[in-house]
């Protein structure tokens, strides 16, 4: 499932693409995604311009100027493809798809289209202050990167907690956007095992915990993201973290800090779980 870099990506790619654009026309040939694609899609946006496109957690939304906003999620196989000036034929998975013009440049015309297989993700529209759009990103914690996000309060999410920090991280009520990948990763940067219990972590160990989340997201985005099966960018290019993977489906290989010990992988909370059994304590 993508995370918080690959959505990312994403997004910053689609509001490059599609700022300040009009809206000519919706074509939905899917309305039964995991949420039900509101029929009111097609007339909301008609000729409505975008104003930009962010990400909030793994949620991208794309924001209109008549206070509308679509929210989509990638679900495990979502995919968003920009086209040009000539498009081609939708295919079976293109279950929405949005054309744009330009607002004094009718010939200039960008499409996107929301793909997804397996159909684990949405994509809907929300009038801004209804309650249906709030209530998706009420129970979100903060933003790992935002930098009023003290380490402090951090900390005091963890350390009251008799759960695995794995599971905790997880837990996108306490820091949102992440995922196992980047997870693993950040824990083994930190030297953290990943059964460690949030109690047993002092603030020293938080604070350090929480720089390495830090580092390993930013290299992520800078990478474009983790290309394990499914993900692209809008312009159909692969993510390149995986290159840098350190623990992350890397079991039986060789610590990458010459420890001598080899990667183990173990089911936590149903989800494989990757580390250095050594080096992280």
């Amino acid at each position: 499932m993508p995370e918080l870099p690959e959505v990312e990506t994403v997004t910053s790619g689609l509001n490059f693409a599609i700022k300040n654009l009009i809206v000519k026309k919706v074509h939905v040939s899917r309305y039964d995604l995991r949420i039900t694609v509101s029929k009111k899609i097609k007339s909301v946006v008609n000729n409505v311009k975008v104003i930009g496109v962010t990400r909030r957690a793994k949620y991208g939304i794309i924001q209109f100027d008549n206070h509308y906003s679509v929210v989509f999620h990638l679900g495990m196989s979502g995919r968003i493809i920009i086209e040009r000036n000539k498009f081609k034929p939708l295919q079976k998975h293109d279950h929405v798809s949005m054309e744009f013009i330009e607002q004094n440049n009718i010939k200039a015309k960008v499409r996107f289209i929301f793909r997804d297989p397996r159909r684990f993700g949405f994509f809907n529209i929300y009038q801004n202050e209804d309650n249906n759009y709030k209530n998706i990103f009420k129970n979100l914690g903060p933003e790992p990167l935002q930098k009023s996000f003290p380490v402090k309060d951090f900390y005091e999410n963890i350390n009251k907690k008799i759960s695995s920090i794995k599971s905790l991280l997880l837990n996108q009520s306490i820091i949102s956007g992440l995922g196992n990948i980047y997870i693993c990763e950040s824990l083994f940067l930190a030297k953290i095992s990943p059964f460690t219990l949030g109690c047993n972590l002092n603030l020293k160990d938080i604070s350090y915990l929480y720089s390495k989340i830090e580092e390993v997201l930013n290299k992520a985005i800078k990478e474009g993201g983790t290309t394990i099966q499914d993900h692209k960018n809008v312009s159909g290019e692969i993510g390149y973290f995986q290159n840098y993977l350190s623990v992350y489906n890397r079991e039986n290989n060789k610590c990458k800090n010459n420890c001598k010990s080899l990667i183990k992988r173990d089911i936590q909370n149903g989800r494989s779980t990757y580390y250095c059994p050594k080096c992280q304590k």
